[in-house]
């Protein structure tokens, strides 16, 4: 068998004397109060609000399709518009940020908006699993107790407190019940056009110990605390070989724009980055797909630290020449693949890669590393940074492309590099993406662009939050390997980054 696989009282006095007194005693009073109060009022700080990185409706009823990315959240009781079999929850999911290791008296509150006021009692559960999917019945997260329930729904912001669920950093999900009302109420998601009324979770709590006397040192950021990553692998009871995440440090949870060179970039705010500093890839930020066997390729994707690994502030993914068995077919090649799904997605933005293909003229028919994004919701759209297969004809070009589908309907450019090739040395992949507008630059030379005018279906596919991908595929469209191919061959990647205005 192969290898693959294996791998949180004042006496009487005269009037006057008496105000004066009176005058002091209060003065002293509220000196005193202010005195006691002023190390509590030292130690608030401001309140944490964090955005929903996914959400669906779990649904009973299949003909409420794929509700992974939608605009609207919805739930309903049992007896749902005359179906009884009809009950959906609203399933939100958070990402717990920024609280402090002496963090104390955390309370959370769970804020999501209604278009309409309804008699309807609706309760907030905390769920184990997460957000993330088309809302089928059978993926609905297990429910835990009540946290907390309004009587009303209001016309706005409803909000619950969840505090019961929130003690540290790391994921949390929730499940918004309805116990009555029999016709579905509609809640605005984290997809909605308008960011004011996205659902958030707000986060307030106080330093655990009371202020020195002089202020902290600026130098020590609070401590995050990481989330226990989910396993990739979905088979083999033989123990895993997982990537292990990084141990935790004192980082702040955002990147500092202006960290590292290239990185403040004018216009543009740095909101999502991986610089490939600690040992091993940083499964908070990436999944690395485990025993997946793909029709369009030759090669199967493994997790196993041979195929993907970090040395020297650089990712490589390195496909080999040797057999393995996935998704029960046995292949000859083994690849990486790495994606943010569930974890980062993003509307619009500045997506770069600084890289160095394996390519060069004559031993890479048949390799194919690319950095693309795809839609949360599995739908239509790709947008393809670059992809840099190899081979006598191709090795000295990187290809940029859109895709409507996959019949395909697509929209794509070779640009020959005018001296050297992508394999020759680093260089760097970066595309923006605004709304209309799409634009492809190589080493900064803006080298294609896109919008409504060239492509009818430029607003239906690409107006919804992309996730990231990072893959070395082996074999495919473009061909597969020679005797020629050299094995192992080596994606090595510098640095992702992502911006937004």
């Amino acid at each position: 068998m192969s290898r693959h696989g294996i791998h949180r009282a004042l006496p009487a006095i005269s009037g006057r004397r008496k105000a004066a007194v009176l005058s002091v005693l209060s003065v002293t009073a509220v000196a005193g109060i202010t005195a006691t109060m002023m190390p509590l009022i030292a130690a608030e700080v401001p309140p944490i609000v964090l955005s929903a990185v996914a959400d669906t409706t779990a649904t009973q009823v299949p003909q409420d399709g794929d509700n992974g990315s939608k605009t609207t959240l919805a739930s309903c009781p049992q007896l749902c518009d005359g179906n009884r079999v009809g009950q959906r929850d609203a399933v939100l999911e958070f990402q717990v940020r920024g609280l402090p290791a002496d963090a104390v008296k955390v309370r959370a509150s769970l804020r999501v908006y209604a278009w309409q006021q309804f008699s309807s009692r609706v309760r907030a559960h905390a769920a184990q699993g997460t957000a993330v999917g088309t809302g089928a019945w059978h993926e609905r997260p297990v429910l835990g107790p009540e946290l907390a329930a309004v009587d009303r729904v209001a016309q706005g912001y409803n909000e619950w407190d969840v505090s019961g669920a929130v003690s540290g950093n790391g994921q949390v999900t929730f499940a918004l019940t309805q116990e009555n009302w029999n016709t579905r109420i509609y809640w605005a998601s984290r997809e909605n056009t308008k960011t004011a009324i996205r659902p958030s979770l707000v986060v307030t709590y106080q330093r655990g110990s009371r202020p020195p006397t002089r202020p902290p040192a600026t130098t020590a950021p609070p401590t995050t605390a990481a989330p226990t990553p989910t396993p990739t692998r979905t088979v083999a009871p033989s123990p895993t070989r997982t990537v292990s995440p990084p141990a935790p440090t004192t980082a702040a949870p955002r990147p500092t724009p202006t960290a590292r060179p290239g990185t403040d970039v004018p216009g543009w705010r740095l909101v999502w980055s991986d610089e490939f500093t600690g040992p091993t890839v940083d499964l908070k930020r990436w999944n690395l797909r485990d025993n997946e066997g793909r029709d369009i390729d030759r090669g199967c994707n493994v997790d196993d630290p041979d195929n993907t690994f970090i040395a020297d502030g650089v990712l490589t993914l390195r496909a080999q020449r040797e057999t393995a068995v996935c998704s029960s077919q046995t292949r000859q090649y083994t690849q990486s693949y790495l994606d943010t799904i569930g974890k980062a997605s993003f509307t619009y933005g500045r997506f770069e890669m600084r890289a160095k293909s394996p390519n060069g003229p004559t031993d890479s028919k048949g390799l194919w590393p690319a950095f693309w994004l795809r839609p949360d919701d599995g739908g239509k759209g790709e947008i393809d940074v670059v992809e840099l297969p190899g081979g006598a004809s191709l090795h000295g070009a990187a290809t940029q492309a859109i895709f409507y589908d996959y019949t395909p309907v697509k929209q794509d450019q070779r640009w020959d590099f005018p001296t050297g090739y992508p394999g020759d040395g680093f260089h760097t992949y970066t595309t923006e993406w605004e709304p209309g507008v799409i634009r492809w630059y190589i080493d900064g030379r803006q080298v294609w662009q896109r919008d409504r005018s060239t492509t009818p279906w430029f607003d239906e596919a690409f107006n919804k939050p992309f996730n990231l991908r990072l893959n070395f595929q082996v074999g495919g469209w473009l061909g597969d390997p020679d005797a020629a191919t050299r094995f192992p061959a080596d994606f090595r990647v510098d640095y992702v980054r992502v911006w937004q205005r």
